[in-house]
């Protein structure tokens, strides 16, 4: 964490299942730009790793700021609100102020129900955000003249006008250009953020809150203004000898044909050396300019189908406007097949291509939903996005969505939540290369790494507790209460339930869950772990049920299950090449006498494991291996918690007792440390020669026969070790999958 006065912190929380980091915000930079011009002081909160909701509030206040902006949507709002009523509560006197699109369309609404929120800046803020944050800064009174703001006056609040779009009174070739470049002016450097080439869309989506914000008019920047931004990004990362995507964040980067064919040909004639990639509009483009893309640095195509269904995407606006007098489908029928065109031509081009549905839609029958995922399947994309519909207020469905028997309301948070369409869009099944199966992958992973692992999270820098696992047949609003304190942002919580009756289990869960959000635990992920006995005695199959992938959950369960074991045998069998159904296995009792490892190593040139362990598949992983090996285990800095029913803390399942949920992580450290420095004294650790030793306190066997495995088997526990490393790599993948991502 870093920190440098700032009159205005601008603060970018990281959204529901994201990791903990704080990164830039390229609408925040546009408007740091435009304040710098006016010789305001700023800075962005930047933290790659995270610590709990007062940790980050204190580090947000050691940059002295006088006011915080945080940028809103839905998916991070929870976030934003804790900290804010974490830094009122450390300083009262800051101003707080929520922008973005949540805060745009929400307004009047955070302001009613969140009194920790002073101010809500709305719309585009490059024009009048410096008289806005100048009378702010000089403490004099907001007016109910002045654009783009929501504030309390007294008991009333008041909600002025929208402000106008950005350059709207400026020629449409280079509208953008009077608002001041976050690049050119030093707000911004490597373009991990991305770039902008113009903003808004001329079409009438129903749903699409983007289009409402940009009020349906499209404005742009000057071919020289882009690509000087280019020139200064393509400079900087070769400085850095870095190299990542630059995301062209238009809503439509193709919808004007012509510019973005003399744009890409710029692009092509700098020879920038520049990765890029776009969302745009499948309609808008041809072979010429897939070509001319290609030639500019373009790898990745993202085109948004919705449906293939022409009636639907009539009543959607996806073509034409939904009102449109004629009534004849023929231009909705072009635009699927010009969907499908721009994907083939798009993959003979090279690019990495995608496409984006929404089940749900206004009109879209169930056969109309598994019409659109045929007509994915029978196309060559990479991936594809499966999107339910979300209808936010702002957008023109918000008003008409009772008449397609769509049902949203807001929650006692103020946000907008659908929760009933005309059929039940959970019915139809994914289909391959859908971009959820990642997450559920990634959440599998995620889930029995904070189970079983032994080795302190790779997202967890500062210290802070980072996965915690609950034991319990139901989640207490204390208990979330107290999560919500203590838990490091982007943090892992796994609860494991008791065997339940399949009556009781989606009541138990969604019940669970609402006491979750309601507490705004400021979790990554919130994991419910249901468990039931398999055919082999001692084995577990553990059922993953997680928002976001329940989808999977329903339709491919074995993506989101995993079988522990309570003996070795999924290992010797991996040693024998049998395959294994299991995931995780216990070595405890048998490394009194591990002869089937020490024949492997008998029977292998120990300088070249690695080599014979990499020509066999991936081997099931070790449950709980800071055991037996070295590794920057959580128990010593307390990253990592258990809580059984009866709430009693433990930092693993073989720990004894530090406390008690509710108490302070300070105090479990302290007990933690107590206990350990007790148990080396008992051991004579301090006296042991044996320096390989992981000196784990919570072994779950006596310490007689812990040390004797440690002593009589350190070349049984050096393959473990390599057995252990190979085990990991499907997690670090994904781990370098999402950083990479992430940028």
């Amino acid at each position: 964490m870093r920190s440098n006065n700032a009159d205005i912190l601008f603060v970018f929380p990281p959204a529901h299942g994201n990791i903990g980091a704080f990164k830039t915000h390229l609408g925040v930079a546009y408007l740091r730009a435009a304040l710098s011009k006016e010789s305001i002081s700023t800075a962005q909160y930047l933290n790659e790793y995270s610590g709990n909701i007062t940790a980050i509030a204190t580090d947000i206040l050691k940059y002295r700021p006088r006011i915080v902006g945080f940028t809103v949507y839905d998916a991070n709002f929870l976030l934003a609100l804790s900290l804010t009523r974490a830094i009122k509560k450390l300083q009262p006197d800051v101003k707080v102020l929520f922008g973005g699109p949540t805060a745009t369309f929400g307004a009047a609404r955070i302001l009613e129900h969140h009194s920790e929120v002073d101010i809500c800046v709305t719309g585009e803020a490059e024009e009048t955000g410096a008289r806005i944050f100048s009378t702010l800064l000089n403490d004099h009174s907001l007016t109910d003249t002045q654009p783009g703001v929501t504030f309390r006056q007294g008991s009333t609040i008041v909600s002025n006008s929208l402000p106008p779009l950005v350059g709207c009174d400026c020629p449409a070739q280079s509208a953008l250009d009077t608002t001041p470049s976050p690049y050119l002016s030093g707000i911004l450097t490597d373009g991990r953020a991305g770039i902008l080439t113009g903003r808004g869309c001329t079409h009438h989506c129903q749903y699409c809150v983007f289009a409402s914000l940009g009020r349906k008019k499209l404005r742009v920047h000057s071919i020289e203004r882009v690509i000087s931004e280019l020139e200064y990004i393509a400079e900087q990362q070769k400085r850095a000898g870095e190299h990542s995507i630059v995301a062209i964040h238009d809503d439509a980067f193709t919808l004007l044909p012509k510019r973005a064919k003399e744009l890409c040909q710029a692009i092509a004639d700098k020879n920038l050396g520049l990765v890029l990639s776009c969302i745009t509009r499948a309609d808008a483009l041809d072979d010429e300019l897939l070509r001319l893309m290609r030639e500019a640095g373009f790898i990745s195509l993202a085109f948004g189908l919705e449906s293939a269904v022409p009636s639907v995407l009539r009543a959607t606006g996806k073509v034409r406007d939904p009102d449109w007098p004629d009534t004849d489908l023929e231009p909705e029928r072009h635009f699927v097949e010009q969907v499908r065109t721009s994907v083939i031509g798009a993959k003979k081009h090279g690019f990495n291509v995608g496409v984006s549905i929404i089940l749900g839609l206004p009109t879209e029958t169930a056969e109309d939903g598994a019409t659109t995922l045929r007509f994915v399947k029978d196309m060559p994309v990479d991936f594809y996005m499966h999107n339910f519909l979300w209808v936010f207020p702002g957008t023109p469905l918000w008003k008409t969505q009772d008449r397609f028997g769509i049902k949203s309301t807001l929650n006692d948070m103020g946000l907008p939540t659908t929760y009933e369409y005309a059929y039940d869009i959970t019915k139809l099944r994914p289909r391959p290369k859908c971009s959820l199966e990642q997450e559920a992958h990634s959440i599998r992973l995620l889930t029995a790494n904070a189970l079983f692992a032994c080795s302190a999270g790779s997202t967890n820098k500062n210290e802070s507790i980072h996965d915690i696992v609950i034991h319990a047949p139901e989640l207490s609003i204390e208990t979330a209460a107290w999560l919500s304190k203590i838990l490091s942002i982007g943090g892992m919580v796994i609860q494991v339930y008791p065997p339940m009756k399949q009556s009781e289990k989606a009541l138990r869960l969604y019940n669970d869950r609402y006491t979750f959000n309601d507490q705004m635990v400021p979790a990554r992920h919130h994991v419910q772990l249901l468990t039931k006995k398999t055919v082999n005695e001692g084995d577990e199959r553990w059922s993953i049920a997680c928002s976001g992938v329940d989808l999977y959950t329903r339709h491919k369960p074995a993506l989101l299950s995993f079988i522990s074991s309570e003996s070795p045998a999924p290992l010797l069998d991996w040693l024998e090449g049998t395959a294994t159904a299991s995931t995780f296995y216990d070595i405890s009792d048998y490394l009194k006498q591990p002869d089937e490892l020490i024949q492997f190593l008998d029977e292998s040139d120990e300088e070249n494991i690695g080599r014979r362990l990499r020509k066999m598949r991936i081997p099931p992983d070790l449950k709980y291996p800071g055991r037996w090996i070295q590794e920057k285990a959580p128990c010593r800095m307390l990253t990592r918690i258990e809580i059984d029913e009866e709430g009693i803390v433990r930092c693993c399942r073989h720990g004894e007792p530090l406390g008690k949920a509710g108490d302070s992580r300070e105090n479990l450290l302290q007990r933690y440390k107590d206990l350990t420095r007790e148990i080396a004294e008992r051991r004579g650790c301090d006296h042991c020669a044996n320096k390989h030793c992981s000196r784990c306190p919570f072994p779950g066997v006596d310490d007689q026969t812990y040390c004797s495995i440690m002593t009589k088997q350190a070349r049984v526990l050096r393959l473990l070790q390599a057995i252990r490393i190979y085990a990991r790599l499907p997690l670090m993948l994904d781990h370098q999958r999402e950083r990479m991502g992430s940028d």
